[in-house]
């Protein structure tokens, strides 16, 4: 199973997320609270995220054997050095939209259609910290795990 663990992530969290967000916010479009338009550029943009990126690391990872372990930083170079390049450009994409863009305002306005919580998780400001959270909490283990 591991020789295929990124395809499955991506088939999984990217296109099987993206059906789900589909069907969850397609709620909102018949109550008039959503867009079909902004829906749909939403899960597309989270399908083309998550299933693209991982994609490229199932390759990469078949290119060393299909028998090697999903964790990148065990691969030999240049696969390592390739896949670390990815992570660090799909963690810069993130902070761009979210911090930068409108990401965070994305991400806020479609979030009631997937969980429930109080408000203020709800809030573009808590999906910046979200964010930034990830990101930090990935350099951390990239860096404290294998150096």
């Amino acid at each position: 199973m591991n020789e295929f663990f990124w395809l499955i992530c991506g088939v999984w969290c990217g296109i099987g997320g993206s059906i789900f967000a589909w069907f969850k916010l397609s709620k909102g479009i018949k109550s008039g609270e959503f867009s079909q338009a902004g829906v749909l550029s939403f899960v597309r943009g989270m399908a083309f995220w998550i299933f693209v990126p991982c994609l490229v690391l199932w390759i990469l990872q078949f290119s060393v054997s299909g028998a090697t372990q999903p964790n990148y930083l065990s691969w030999p170079s240049p696969q390592k050095y390739i896949a670390l390049a990815l992570q660090v450009f799909v963690w810069a994409a993130l902070a761009g939209w979210v911090l930068f863009k409108d990401g965070a305002d994305t991400l806020s306005r479609f979030s009631v259609g997937f969980f429930r919580g109080p408000k203020f998780m709800h809030t573009s400001a808590a999906f910046k910290f979200y964010a930034i959270a990830a990101i930090l909490s990935g350099i951390y283990f990239v860096f404290s795990s294998h150096t």
